[in-house]
């Protein structure tokens, strides 16, 4: 019995000994802008500031306090004031998401914490990021590859079972099994059949997903699966905003809502993405910005233009990057390179992490 008691001790100690505790860090959480100077990157504040000066040959947006930057080749984390807070040791790293970012080490991906705890193990082909509380991760499987889900500690929630999964959107994820597409619910229940030739996420109630194969129509379905909008479209995007844009393939778009109705009676050349009641339109070769009742509140002025995040869109005049606030008045100076990737980051972030807010700021 005392031999017994001695055991089930010791496996106790053991178990609490794997259990690696979190350290918790107070991060600075101001809003800081990724901006290229000369080929380098640094970040500046709201008002123009250069809070970080370009020293990094690349470098992410901020996300949860911190930022990956890359040192001696090897990507670390910085703060919100420039201090290294995760030392530059990774081959790769994601931005932060949930309280966690992905990071590499040679060919393998785990995760780590803000502190910068090594949370998980390093056995993932790939990752995605955390929402929803589960995280995406494809891991191998005999000599082939299954994507699963994992909770913020590692444990799979959805085992490895999936040729392909995406994040969690509005309760559900996009999984393909075979080359179907169909969503799974948070107890990895397929809740909308693998019928999909492709399927984007839940955005807005509404997921674009196109049938009928390669050169297949797009479409809008809900929760249930139904369509809510018929997959008579050859393009389009997710909604953001309430609002759609979709094209039939003959160089026009349309823009719509979420009943599939035009928001306006008019097409335009391309497709665009309203964000805070706003969205860049071209019009005669220069960008503004337009309202859902189709008032070009902003005139086009600009060279090129992109998304308002946070009361700011960047702008391109005589070919450098500046800011407007959405009285359409240059707040940051245009004299950073217009680097479309950094713009991308915040245009993907924004209308895939960060909850959708239809209504108009």
């Amino acid at each position: 019995m005392k031999r017994l008691l001695l055991l089930m001790l010791a496996l106790a100690v053991l178990a609490a000994g794997c259990h690696k505790e979190e350290k918790k860090v107070v991060l600075d959480k101001s809003y800081r802008l990724l901006v290229n100077f000369d080929g380098k990157y640094g970040y500046c504040d709201r008002g123009g500031i250069m809070v970080i000066p370009p020293r990094y040959p690349s470098a992410a947006m901020f996300s949860e306090g911190l930022a990956t930057v890359n040192i001696n080749g090897k990507d670390g984390f910085i703060d919100a004031n420039g201090n290294i807070a995760i030392p530059a040791t990774y081959d790769a790293a994601s931005i932060f998401l949930g309280n966690r970012a992905a990071v590499r080490k040679k060919d393998r991906w785990g995760y780590i914490n803000p502190a910068g705890q090594e949370i998980t193990d390093f056995d993932y082909i790939s990752t995605f990021g955390f929402s929803d509380g589960v995280a995406a991760v494809v891991v191998q499987k005999g000599e082939g590859a299954k994507a699963g889900y994992i909770d913020p500690n590692g444990k799979f929630v959805i085992k490895p079972q999936f040729d392909d999964a995406s994040h969690f959107s509005e309760g559900l994820a996009a999984v393909k099994v075979d080359k179907k597409h169909g969503f799974i619910d948070k107890t990895g229940k397929m809740v909308i059949p693998a019928q999909f030739y492709e399927a984007a996420m839940f955005r807005d109630g509404l997921a674009m997903v196109k049938i009928n194969g390669k050169y297949g129509k797009i479409g809008y379905i809900d929760h249930t699966g139904k369509f809510v909008i018929p997959a008579d479209y050859q393009e389009g995007t997710t909604f953001n905003n309430g609002v759609a844009a979709v094209t039939k393939g003959d160089g026009k778009w349309k823009l719509i809502d979420t009943t599939g109705k035009p928001l306006l009676d008019r097409d335009f050349k391309g497709p665009t993405v309203f964000s805070e009641g706003l969205a860049p339109v071209m019009e005669k070769g220069k960008v503004g910005y337009m309202d859902k009742n189709g008032k070009m509140v902003i005139d086009p002025e600009f060279e090129s233009g992109s998304i308002f995040v946070e009361g700011l869109a960047p702008v391109q005049v005589k070919g450098k990057l500046g800011y407007i606030d959405r009285k359409g008045k240059l707040v940051i100076e245009a004299r950073y390179a217009w680097d479309q990737r950094a713009i991308d980051q915040y245009t993907h972030y924004y209308t895939h992490f960060v909850k959708d807010q239809q209504k108009d700021k």
